[in-house]
């Protein structure tokens, strides 16, 4: 059965400014494969205390950002970006550069299509200096449709050219899952040993040398069975 290693509230606040790095030991988490410089990225939330619901969403007493970093192999971290390109925008790789041009160029599509609808409105008048612009909106729209279009046939193009250059190298891209993370909320700091973080790993080997390392918890888990935040 695979494991997943339980982080106490000490250890996550311990962690907090430089995130958590498992790096230890140093072969891949999900194959086992040397060398393995490279990490999977989780971005997590250390939540401790509900104060009373707000406008729009739950706040919390303590809600600090933090990292989780895990390692694994070149061919491993690739296989996240044929399934989840969005995850490795923060990465100074090769393929983190190319997930940020990406969100980018997503972004600016957006507000060029945007700022065509809202010439539709009238809050620009047709009789100002910008008169000529809004009679021309289908165009901006149009353009940053484009943007968007391009952007996604680029992504898309890029993904299935790694995922086919994976499946010929004889990888299982289903064997080589990414940890499954669970971030649970504390009602208080009463306990710093309680666990407020799950790390579920297919890897039991890995797990327990990590564990043993990190003087971490360890347990058995359920795969796809989590109910916290990640």
């Amino acid at each position: 059965m695979p494991n997943k290693l339980i982080v106490s509230l000490r250890q996550v606040q311990d962690s907090l400014s430089g995130g958590i790095v498992l790096d230890y030991p140093q072969r891949c988490s999900r194959c086992d494969a040397v060398p393995a410089a490279h990490y999977e990225s989780h971005k997590l939330r250390l939540r401790i205390g509900r104060k009373r619901p707000g406008l729009y969403r739950q706040t919390y007493e303590v809600n600090e950002p933090y990292r989780l970093k895990i390692r694994v192999c070149q061919s491993c971290y690739r296989a996240d970006f044929t399934t989840n390109i969005e995850v490795l925008e923060n990465d100074d790789t090769p393929e983190g550069r190319f997930a940020r041009n990406c969100r980018w160029a997503y972004r600016v599509g957006g507000v060029v299509a945007g700022a065509g609808m809202l010439l539709m409105t009238n809050f620009i008048h047709p009789d100002s200096n910008f008169g000529w612009l809004k009679a021309n909106w289908p165009f901006v729209v149009g353009a940053g449709g484009i943007i968007i279009i391009t952007t996604w046939l680029l992504q898309r193009q890029r993904m299935s050219r790694v995922q086919d250059e994976l499946v010929d190298a004889g990888i299982n891209l289903e064997q080589r899952q990414r940890a499954e993370v669970r971030s649970a909320v504390l009602e208080n700091t009463n306990d710093p040993e309680s666990g407020v973080l799950e790390i579920g790993l297919h890897n039991d080997n890995w797990a327990a040398e990590c564990a043993a390392h990190y003087n971490y918890t360890l347990e058995d888990y359920l795969p796809h069975q989590r109910t916290g935040d990640e």
